[in-house]
């Protein structure tokens, strides 16, 4: 092993050097001017060495000097270029061990005080080291997906991510994606997040809705999962972490779509109950309101139900109101609603539509309920009443005024269309 120096012994060592060299120079020119003294005058001119440094003649003295300057501009110019090789070895040193996560070879330094330096600095980066292990033991505990996120680079994640994804490393993660929000899916009826929402990156949004409930749709293999997601930030001067986390709830969400369509459903018809229409009718009269837009609301009844049912049984009549039910969900646009509003009476929301369109749309089912065919039951009509909706009235007066309309139909001779 080769011996290490330290930085006063070598600073000291050359200051010596200088002195001896310059000393030598010196003692070289007296020689040589008592040798052309002897050499002229047979005996030394000279009773001392002062008495030679002031007979010297004032150019030789003054290369003396420079030399001599020289000398020592040349011997600091050394020890400055080994001083910035051996910090530039020690900065190299210490930024690989940061990132490699491994110790510095106190070996590899030429003066003692950057090997001692690396011995101090070796327990701390240990300690790093070993915190990092620790905390990629606890996240790999969890079930949840974690990962760290900095500045839009992904730093460090979990097994479960790893096992989600069916991949080694993050390293080979990134080599094909460089975001998890590449697989983040939109749905119309659900708010699940995306990569960008109204212009805002889906981390930022999260950290700036903090009591929001947010949820992404991720399908995997054919198979759809459904995610609730958190994220909290950590700063420190200049680093920024984000450590999100994914958390699996496709059961919890499937057990909650059901219950939800239980309670909102007609368990008969399979439309949308009172409860439900009467939430979407809410809706859609703030909508109206605020944006200036036109509805309208249809009310139809089965004409002669009562008949149906004490002549051919209830049986029979389930069978009307399910056929019935499913006629008009098949004749209306997507965007419309149909509910069952009690026994044999059903209403139909129309968004974007005026009285004029709304009451050729309820003609058109008229005569499409009037052309069902039902083994073992008999024809049947229904009664249409229609008003389209008057901006800022109450929902009380706007459903007094169809259901007006639907007695005007039923007092008409049934089978028809009346509107406001």
């Amino acid at each position: 092993m080769k011996m290490q120096r330290t930085l006063f012994g070598t600073v000291m060592i050359s200051l010596s050097m200088m002195i001896v060299f310059f000393i030598v120079i010196i003692s070289v020119f007296w020689l040589f001017q008592s040798f052309v003294a002897y050499q002229h005058f047979d005996v030394s001119q000279y009773v001392s060495f002062y008495d030679y440094i002031s007979n010297i003649p004032a150019p030789q003295m003054l290369l003396i000097v420079v030399f001599g300057m020289f000398l020592i501009g040349m011997m600091a110019k050394i020890i400055s270029y080994q001083l910035k090789r051996s910090f530039a070895r020690f900065h190299d040193a210490f930024a690989s061990a940061i990132q490699k996560r491994e110790l510095i070879d106190p070996r590899q330094f030429r003066f003692k005080e950057f090997a001692n330096l690396s011995t101090l600095v070796n327990p701390l980066i240990e300690k790093i080291i070993f915190n990092e292990k620790q905390l990629q033991t606890i996240i790999d505990a969890q079930n949840s997906m974690i990962l760290t996120r900095s500045h839009n680079k992904l730093l460090i994640v979990n097994r479960a991510f790893l096992e989600f994804f069916n991949v080694d490393s993050l390293k080979a993660f990134k080599t094909e994606h460089s975001c998890i929000s590449e697989f983040f899916e939109t749905d119309e009826e659900e708010n699940f997040l995306s990569q960008n929402i109204n212009g805002v990156h889906w981390v930022n949004y999260i950290l700036r809705n903090p009591l929001e409930t947010h949820k992404v749709k991720i399908t995997k293999n054919s198979q759809t999962y459904i995610f609730s997601v958190d994220a909290k930030v950590t700063t420190l001067h200049r680093l920024y972490r984000v450590v999100i986390t994914l958390t699996d709830i496709s059961n919890i969400e499937s057990e909650r779509k059901i219950l939800i369509s239980d309670a909102t459903t007609d368990a008969l018809t399979k439309v949308s109950n009172r409860l439900k229409f009467e939430t979407i009718l809410e809706q859609q009269i703030e909508l109206t309101n605020r944006y200036k837009n036109s509805f309208c609301l249809i009310m139809l009844d089965v004409d002669n139900f009562k008949k149906i049912n004490d002549t051919y049984g209830h049986g029979v009549g389930d069978k009307v109101l399910i056929e019935l039910a499913s006629t008009i969900k098949n004749s209306i646009r997507k965007s419309d609603t149909i509910a069952r509003w009690g026994g044999e009476e059903f209403v139909v929301i129309l968004p974007h539509t005026k009285l004029v369109t709304g009451v050729k749309i309820a003609e058109k089912l008229r005569k499409k309920i009037e052309a069902i065919e039902i083994e073992g039951a008999p024809r049947f009509t229904c009664s249409f009443g229609i008003s389209e909706y008057k901006r800022d009235q109450s929902i009380e007066s706007f459903m007094h005024s169809v259901d007006t309309k639907l007695y005007e139909a039923k007092n008409s001779g049934k089978n028809c269309v009346v509107s406001a």
